[in-house]
This record gives structure tokens, sequence and C-alpha cells, in this order.
């Protein structure tokens, strides 16, 4: 379609699918099961990675505080995740088999807002009744 999201139909696995082909799209290097043999650093700023003889340069570079030296790592906050399964859909979603819920952080005394995603069955990601 014509929307800018990317919809997981079958399950929250796919958005890494859907960002490396929209990062394709653009010109971006999106690389999977690589293991990272060096960090490419300049001017004490992360510029790249070599994985095997592949490397890739950006201005910016993601990656997990693992990849990098303790002294190129800060904490600036921390994530919470929590799975629930369900035997009925979120209330007051019209019986949804898939609804996204986005609580704003300062309604419950939060600094960032809360992502809720909930998908049934129809998105074969459950049994039947299962969200």
């Amino acid at each position: 379609g014509t929307s800018p999201y990317i919809y997981p139909v079958y399950g929250l696995g796919g958005l890494p699918e859907g960002f490396s082909r929209i990062c394709a799209i653009h010109g971006g290097t999106f690389m999977l099961n690589q293991d990272v043999d060096e960090i490419i650093m300049e001017d004490d700023k992360a510029t790249g990675i070599k994985a095997g003889n592949q490397m890739a340069k950006a201005p910016i570079v993601i990656g997990d505080p693992s990849y990098f030296s303790k002294d190129k790592v800060r904490a600036t906050g921390s994530v919470v995740r929590c799975i629930c399964i369900l035997n009925h859909p979120i209330p007051n979603t019209d019986d949804s088999d898939s609804a996204q819920v986005i609580i704003p952080g300062p309604q419950v005394g939060r600094t960032n807002d809360i992502f809720v995603c909930s998908m049934g069955h129809g998105m074969q990601v459950s049994a039947p009744g299962i969200y």
C-alpha cells in the first residue's frame, strides 16, 4: 500500500525484515548474521564496521553495547519490555484481532510514551482465542 508504516503480519519478528527492505530502497546497508570484526573509529567516533571482507561506513553506527569497548558505552536510559498472553482482545478496541495502543508518557507520569502491540490468530501469531 501507500502507508509509510510497516505492520508485522506474522509477528514482531517481521519488523527487521521490513526495515531492511526500506533501508535497501533508500541506499542503506543492513548487515544480517555477520560477525563484527572491528568497529572503525575516526577521531574517537564510530564511523563504520568491518565484517569479514566487507566494510560499511556511515555517519552514525548503531549497535548493541557488546560490540563496543566499555569506554565507548554509556547508559542513557533503560528499556522495559513485557509479553502478555491474553484470552481476550484488548478492551475498547472493538474486539479487533490486532491493535496498537500508544499511551502518552505524560498521562502516566513517564517521560516516554508506552507502545502496546496486540496480535491474535488472524495475524498467524497465536492459537485461536489467544492474543
